[in-house]
């Protein structure tokens, strides 16, 4: 909900030099984004000044790469043992990092102020081609993006027939248009739901346009915010936004498409509101993500489940990268076993992916819920003693609550054991940049994607830092330097090393699940 607040707060700021149609912006905010914005204020800006305003929005603005830990956590580090420091196993070479891109354009007629962007544009490091890069599925067109997710995206609205025209609205959950939107006649209203992605009965895209299509989710549509340059421009008459990606230089065009909210159809013309297939799960809310953009920028957002959207689909490439071996399942989940001393079995993917590629989720230490989710407990163990390692305890180990049975977050231990017994490769696989591990006893790997960091509470998006070009990845285990409870230790992969670190807790790392 940070990204409401800063897209909120960004209106406010600059409402005095927007175009009419980015004032009235402000409006369309949902009343879940307004009524979160009113809880938010004072905390958060409280809280931002104890971390030291100017440090956060230099690193936004610059785009620079930091650790974002204490001096005090520097100190401790200095003093870790030295079986944290990486082994002296076979390094691969150093590669060039991605360069930022230009920022995002505004047309000449349109308000000089800048979409609301935290960091430069970020460029996937390395793309690996396969397949085409445009075609069709059940006679609707996709272009390829050159996205780390490797996700189709059309080229049309649902109900559209070109780029430019808008389709009709939805209300979030719904596969039929009404004459008017409102919480009386919303089906999903008030309903728990997870993703609806695919899922025909809730999902538009897939019941109008058939099997191989969806609503993209609230990640796949971060992804295509993060990677992409945002102009609004005008085609066939209509402002919208075009998203470039400047890595292979194709694009799609988002037509402003307006609101419906009752019977009422708000800035057709000038503002487009797109649903993704994510809910906003909350106690007090009835929302789910969408993304929003009037003439003065593009965001993420959160909007009433009854307000009448647009649909842009998007569909899965078919991409064999299931080539890690493994050597059995927990719960549908596969493992590999490489031959360690303590006969740790590893896990083939990520918590929250479903390939060896995959990214898949980010969390704070110590918390359940994803770290785009927090609205659990909200880093609850940052300060506070764990009472030890939180491996398999539940309450704190996401890949045991996830998972479920065996599964659990490794120890420090066993990520030092998994660094000395085997020997890291920096390649690829699929679209993804990372280590490829392979034990020194029998040959057999995992890969570790390089999928990314949060380290900000600004990550405006809702995507991580670094996609392609870094990684942590936590431990169950606390610093056991650190009196006051703020870092745990955690695996840090480049392109360059692999090393074991203190890393503090309200960070978002990926984790990759063990089992006994």
């Amino acid at each position: 909900m940070k990204k409401s607040f800063i897209i909120a707060l960004s209106l406010l700021l600059s409402a005095g030099a927007m175009d009419v149609s980015a004032q009235s912006f402000l409006k369309k905010l949902s009343k879940a984004v307004v009524k979160e914005v009113e809880n938010q204020v004072t905390k958060e800006v409280s809280k931002q000044v104890g971390k030291g305003v100017e440090k956060g929005l230099d690193k936004l603005t610059d785009g620079k790469q930091q650790q974002d830990q204490p001096q005090q956590q520097a100190q401790q580090q200095a003093q870790q043992p030295q079986a944290q420091v990486q082994p002296q196993a076979q390094a691969p070479a150093q590669q060039p990092q991605p360069q930022a891109q230009a920022q995002a354009q505004t047309p000449q007629n349109q308000s000089q102020f800048k979409p609301n962007r935290a960091h430069p544009v970020q460029t996937i490091e390395a793309v690996v081609p396969y397949g085409p890069t445009e075609g069709e599925i059940n006679g609707h067109k996709w272009v390829d993006l050159g996205l780390p997710s490797g996700t189709r995206w059309a080229t049309c609205n649902v109900d559209a027939s070109v780029p430019e025209q808008p389709g009709k609205h939805y209300s979030w959950g719904e596969v039929a248009t009404k004459t008017s939107y409102a919480e009386a006649n919303t089906k999903t209203y008030r309903k728990a739901l997870d993703d609806i992605s695919g899922d025909k009965t809730y999902d538009v895209a897939t019941a109008k346009w058939g099997e191989g299509w969806r609503m993209p989710t609230q990640k796949e549509f971060s992804e295509l915010a993060h990677y992409c340059i945002w102009r609004y421009v005008q085609k066939g008459g209509r402002w919208g936004a075009e998203l470039t990606n400047p890595k292979n230089g194709r694009s799609i065009f988002l037509p402003a498409t307006g609101m419906k909210d009752g019977t009422k159809l708000s800035e057709p013309n000038g503002c487009g509101m797109y649903w993704t297939s994510t809910p906003y799960k909350s106690e007090t809310s009835n929302g789910a993500h969408s993304y929003i953009f009037g003439g003065a920028l593009g965001e993420m957002s959160i909007g009433e489940r009854y307000y009448g959207y647009a649909i842009r689909p998007v569909a899965d490439y078919d991409v064999k990268t299931d080539i890690v071996p493994s050597d059995g399942e927990i719960n549908g989940h596969t493992w590999v076993d490489l031959g360690l001393p303590s006969g740790t079995k590893w896990a083939t993917y990520n918590l929250g992916a479903t390939t060896p590629d995959g990214g898949g989720d980010h969390y704070y230490w110590g918390e359940i819920s994803t770290y785009t989710d927090k609205t659990s407990k909200k880093n609850e163990l940052r300060g506070k003693d764990s009472g030890g390692d939180i491996v398999g305890k539940p309450k704190y180990d996401p890949a045991r609550a996830i998972w479920g049975g065996s599964w659990r977050m490794p120890t420090e231990a066993e990520l030092i054991e998994l660094m000395e017994h085997c020997t890291w490769e920096w390649t690829t696989l699929g679209r993804r940049n990372g280590m490829k591990v392979t034990s020194k006893v029998n040959g057999k790997y995992i890969f570790l994607p390089a999928s990314g960091v949060f380290e900000s509470s600004y990550d405006v998006y809702g995507y991580p830092h670094y996609i392609n070009e870094r990684a942590f990845y936590w431990s169950s285990t606390p610093n056991r330097n650190d009196s006051y409870h703020y870092t745990s230790y955690s695996l840090d992969i480049n392109n360059s090393r692999y090393i074991m670190l203190t890393c503090d807790r309200y960070r978002g790392h990926n984790i990759r699940p063990v089992s006994d």
